[in-house]
Order: structure tokens, then sequence, then C-alpha cells
């Protein structure tokens, strides 16, 4: 009876050690973006956003729906549908194709303006690009330094030469869609889809932080872009402003 007894009170010792040495549950991990309003020039629209799990299947407004395809936890596809309340109509795509490791291998784009864009990894930090443009007649080279896995300078080249750059900083926060599954993967075709859509939210360059601001460098002159950000308690934003133009959003997760 006495060995019973002993073993009852080890066992309860055991679980409490158990207990102690378990650690807390990342909240900030489950975080989802569900909503952005995005204010500009004196009209404002709705993004809603859903998911199936952590993985995103679109985003939707009165002007655009986004929608997302996988294969395994990459991002395969968006397709861009403009008006989805009435006509519905496909004017974008782009597919992506990943190397083995996971990085991002090449992105073609099917619109108006159809372009392909390959990247080659130097390194651990540098990122060569070639991007043909279809309407064009010559590709656009260049290349991306990378540091802590986001875009620290664009560089393009012409004739081999560096042309004008454009240099990024960022926060010690949460990008708000840095929990979508594949999303982080996509970062470099980022920088080709904000460079068009430079408005709102979809300029907020980043893959797990928040760009604060972007420099176009050009000798002598210095071009800088600021966004401030107001965050949440686990932080993550809830505000964007732009100082470029009137444009804001107001995030809800």
């Amino acid at each position: 009876m006495k060995k019973i007894a002993l073993l009852f009170c080890l066992a309860i010792l055991l679980s409490c050690s158990n207990d102690d040495s378990s650690q807390p549950h990342d909240t900030t991990a489950d975080v989802l973006l569900k909503k952005t309003i995005t204010q500009s020039n004196g009209t404002s629209y709705e993004t809603l956003y859903k998911y199936d799990g952590k993985k995103l299947l679109e985003a939707r407004s009165v002007r655009e729906n986004k929608k997302f395809d996988y294969n395994g936890n990459n991002i395969s596809k968006i397709s861009w549908y403009t008006n989805p309340d009435t006509d519905n109509t496909l004017t974008q795509t782009v597919e992506f194709e990943y190397l083995p490791n996971g990085k991002l291998k090449k992105f073609v784009q099917e619109s108006d303006n159809p372009l392909t864009v390959e990247f080659t990894y130097v390194g651990q930090d540098t990122v060569n690009f070639v991007a043909r443009a279809y309407r064009s007649s010559y590709d656009f080279v260049g290349y991306f330094t990378m540091k802590d896995d986001e875009i620290s300078e664009y560089v393009y080249l012409n004739g081999g030469r560096p042309r004008p750059s454009v240099r990024y900083t960022y926060d010690n926060k949460n990008h708000p869609l840095k929990n979508v599954t594949g999303y982080n993967k996509l970062s470099l075709y980022h920088y080709f889809y904000n460079s068009v859509h430079f408005n709102g939210f979809t300029t907020n360059v980043g893959s797990s932080k928040n760009c604060i601001s972007n420099s176009l460098i050009q000798d002598p002159s210095v071009v800088e872009v600021m966004n401030t950000y107001e965050y949440n308690e686990n932080g993550f934003p809830k505000a964007i402003n732009k100082d470029s133009n009137s444009a804001a959003d107001y995030l809800f997760y």
C-alpha cells in the first residue's frame, strides 16, 4: 500500500513538472486578416478575406475578387476578377513555379500586358531576375538584395550598369498576412505587383514585417515614401497611412 501511495505521489510530481516546463502557446501564429477598409481620394471600399484553415481562398471587394489556388502549401495561381458583383470578368492570372527548396523560381502573368519573370539565387542574399514583357522589345534585368528574408534593395541594370535603385526599411512588427500559408514565398513577386498597384494596402511590401519606407535612389536625388502604422496588442497593423497620397487602410483580424 505504501508503494502504491509513493508511486501515486511521484506521478503527481512528474505531471506538475511537465506542466511547469511547457511553453505558452504563441497566439500571434493564429492571427489572420479578415477585413480591410481602404480610403483613397474621398472614397472607401471594403475587402473581405476568406480562408480554408490558413490557406487564403479569396480577397473580395466591390472592385475586384482575387482568388488563390494552392499546390500543397505553395500558392500556385492567383486570378483577378473585376466587378465581381456584376459582370465578374477575369482580367488577369499569375501562375507560380517553385524550386525544390521551396523558393520562387518564376511567375507568368497573363493579362493585357503579359509578363514572365525568372529568378536565380546567388548566395544567401542576392537574387538576380530577368523580366520579359511581351510588349517590349527587350528584357529587363536586375537583382534584389535580401536581408532577413525581406527585400532590402532593388537594382535595375541597363547594359550591365546599375540604374536607379529602390531601398526598403522595415519595422519589427507583424505583417498582416504573415500567417497565410505560402504568402512569405511570394515576396519577390510582390515587388512587381506593388510597382503597378501603388495604392493603399497593396504597397505594404514584406512577407513577415511591414515596410516603413522605400527610397528611390537616383543620384544625386533621393525620393522617399513613408508608411506609418498603428498596431494592435499583438503587433499587427490596424491602420496604414501613406504620405505619397491620401490612401489609408484599416485592418481587422
